[in-house]
């Protein structure tokens, strides 16, 4: 017998715990949604009175309340779900030391030697689900498989509070015939490329020749194919175990809409100088820059470029973000949120082609100048020392240039 994976994910979990504190919505559908005045108004989870009603997460409270209009909305408390999140933890390692968060409400768990076959799995996350009812006031649904993708997709099959198994054995009838949509990393641009080429179950997925699906959807063809065949020997991580770190970004909603180059400017220039900031405290460079720009339509823009050279460098990181933004964006509409990712991260000792294009002089500079800043903002508080840009553009009053007039459309 091979592996024995749990995979436990909370139901309607942000809702669940809010409920917890206000006992009044238990029986009346509601969502905890974001700061609308921030503009960050979605639904963040629902319970299931409100799913009945057709309500979604991610979409806008509006939208939601046009669904249930006696929809009862409450703002996040993301230290309670964290407080939970750490309680439940603490639980499962009781069971296991293998223990691997999936964000706050999911977690897999490798049970291989401490059950010995499925039936005894099945009695095991029943009671784990029992413990999450008594102790929380909470509930929980349990895949059981041989691998965490196959977990996963159990814990998914059947909600609320319940428990579901895959076994090594005949898993093809019950895994096959669902929709490939329901596989892990199969999103929504995914489904419909594969609906494209007739692939809508997993089984479907599974028959397709495997080097035409690398020519169809890359590298991520490969992956999902092997998925779909069971073919996944990934491990759960220890309890505790540091996550590799493969980029690392920053976005934010401004409170109004961007209508100026000068506005963008110093939002990215926030934004890079906070993701190189972080590149620094872990040590990492990285060689791909990446910018998501999102229009108060919500549709979404993303651009990257690959450097010459890895950085960490603020400066370089801003530089690259406006030159994609400035390539890019045809301002026929007003922007509502941008984001800058590093990604393609590697140890900032690795050892690096030098670039014929770089001022080394230059960059030596800006990294002992970048070194000196952390520290006096690790010593006396985030954003304590700036660089003179960042100081200009935060006094700088709300520019008059509109790109939506004509003399501005050459921006």
């Amino acid at each position: 017998m091979g592996r024995i994976i749990f995979h436990i994910d909370q139901n309607c979990y942000f809702a669940s715990v809010e409920m917890i504190f206000h006992p009044e919505c238990r029986n009346v559908p509601m969502a905890v949604v974001g700061d609308e005045e921030a503009r960050h108004g979605i639904v963040l989870a629902k319970n299931e009175f409100a799913k009945k009603y057709g309500v979604a997460t991610a979409e806008a409270i509006w939208q939601a309340r046009a669904k249930c209009p006696d929809l009862v909305c409450l703002p996040a408390h993301y230290e309670k779900y964290e407080f939970y999140s750490a309680k439940l933890r603490e639980m499962y390692y009781e069971y296991t030391d293998r223990v691997e968060p999936f964000g706050l409400d999911e977690c897999w768990l490798d049970m291989t030697g401490s059950v010995s076959s499925y039936d005894e799995a099945k009695e095991v996350a029943d009671a784990i689900r029992e413990r999450v009812k008594a102790e929380y006031n909470l509930t929980c649904s349990v895949g059981i498989s041989f691998n965490k993708i196959f977990a996963k997709l159990g814990s998914d099959y059947k909600k609320p509070d319940a428990t579901t198994v895959f076994p090594e054995d005949g898993w093809q009838d019950l895994v096959w015939p669902l929709p490939a949509s329901d596989l892990l990393f199969v999103g929504r641009k995914t489904t419909a490329k594969l609906a494209k080429i007739n692939i809508n179950t997993i089984g479907e997925l599974a028959g397709c020749d495997r080097d035409y699906l690398v020519r169809y959807l890359g590298k991520q063809g490969a992956l999902l194919w092997d998925y779909a065949n069971g073919l996944d020997d990934s491990p759960v991580s220890i309890a505790g175990a540091a996550r590799e770190i493969k980029s690392v970004g920053n976005s934010t909603t401004t409170p109004e809409d961007m209508t100026s180059v000068s506005e963008v400017e110093a939002t990215m220039l926030k934004l890079s100088g906070s993701v190189a900031s972080r590149l620094r405290k872990h040590g990492l460079i990285g060689s791909v820059i990446q910018i998501t720009v999102r229009d108060r339509e919500l549709k979404i823009y993303e651009h990257q470029r690959v450097l010459y050279e890895p950085t960490d460098s603020s400066k370089v990181i801003y530089k690259t973000a406006m030159e994609l933004f400035n390539e890019s964006y045809d301002w026929s509409k007003g922007i509502r949120s941008v984001g800058v990712r590093c990604a393609k991260v590697i140890p900032a000792s690795s050892k690096v082609q030098i670039s014929m294009f770089t001022d080394n002089e230059q960059r030596d500079k800006d990294a002992k100048l970048s070194k000196v800043i952390d520290q006096l903002n690790t010593r006396y508080g985030p954003g304590a020392v700036k660089t003179v840009k960042e100081s200009i553009r935060e006094d700088s009053p709300k520019t008059a240039k509109d790109p939506f007039r004509p003399e501005n459309k050459d921006i």
